[in-house]
């Protein structure tokens, strides 16, 4: 059955491609283009679980024939979105390069592999009956599928005691005292973040101010849920300059940044 559904698939993108020729235009009496002189490469890709991004994709024509209706025919478990084809001349003295923008959405961040397949098609040349040759090139792509997690009721309050109050954006403290934030993390994904997988990262701007903290998020969380609410506490230096920083609040899985927040502490004299 999935041979079958493959086979159908190349057929309908085949037939696409023919007929976005055939409304252009473009077509070349030279070629087929050897899959060699495609050179196709495409960065890192970093995207939250079912989530929609575009995908730039470098391809360079180093034949004398052009290439045509150049698209993106499949990317693994990602969903491939409508996107136009492009052409790209022969070249001439130097290799010609274009860029294929394709949008792309993300499969579960469970199941997503480390890297994925892009298969493009182009046309080039003709064969025999004077239909348009179609070809087909793969390489592989670095692929990171995060979960969609973020920070939520984020900010100052006053003391480990008070977790649960209303969180502010900015506090005014003095020398000695201890910062206290609080937060919460919700999973707005659809697939289950298992527990000790997220972190929560306290910086603070000024390191003449006070030091960082973090806490690694110790429940697993499923569609829709949340963790307990959390806090830590930074302790603000005997001998601060009085004055203004910023305060990072970074939600991360490994060193990928899923949620950030700035909040600003005042240091008295």
């Amino acid at each position: 059955m999935n041979k079958n559904k493959a086979l159908i698939n190349s057929v309908v993108v085949s037939l696409l491609i023919i007929l976005s020729i055939v409304a252009s235009g473009c077509t070349s009496t030279e070629g087929p283009v050897d899959s060699a002189n495609v050179i196709v490469s495409a960065g890192p890709l970093i995207i939250k679980e079912f989530q929609e991004q575009d995908l730039a994709v470098q391809i360079l024509n180093n034949a004398t024939a052009p290439i045509d209706s150049i698209t993106a025919t499949s990317f693994g478990t990602f969903v491939l979105g409508a996107h136009s084809g492009i052409n790209i001349p022969g070249k001439t003295d130097e290799p010609v390069s274009a860029s294929l923008t394709a949008k792309v959405q993300a499969p579960s961040f469970v199941s997503a592999p480390d890297t994925t397949m892009l298969t493009i098609s182009y046309a080039s040349g003709m064969d025999e009956k004077g239909n348009p040759v179609i070809s087909s090139k793969e390489i592989p792509v670095e692929t990171i599928v995060l979960p969609n997690a973020k920070l939520q009721f984020t900010g100052f309050t006053k003391g480990m005691e008070k977790l649960r109050n209303v969180a502010s954006d900015a506090m005014e403290l003095n020398k000695g005292d201890n910062a206290t934030i609080t937060f919460s993390v919700k999973n707005e994904g659809q697939s289950t973040i298992e527990e000790e997988t997220l972190t929560v990262r306290i910086e603070i701007d000024n390191k003449r101010i006070g030091t960082n903290n973090s806490l690694v998020i110790s429940e697993a969380m499923a569609k829709s849920g949340t963790s307990y609410t959390k806090g830590l506490q930074l302790p603000i230096l005997d001998d601060a300059p009085n004055g203004e920083t910023d305060v990072f609040v970074t939600l991360l899985m490994g060193d990928h940044v899923l949620d950030s927040k700035t909040l600003v502490l005042k240091v008295n004299l």
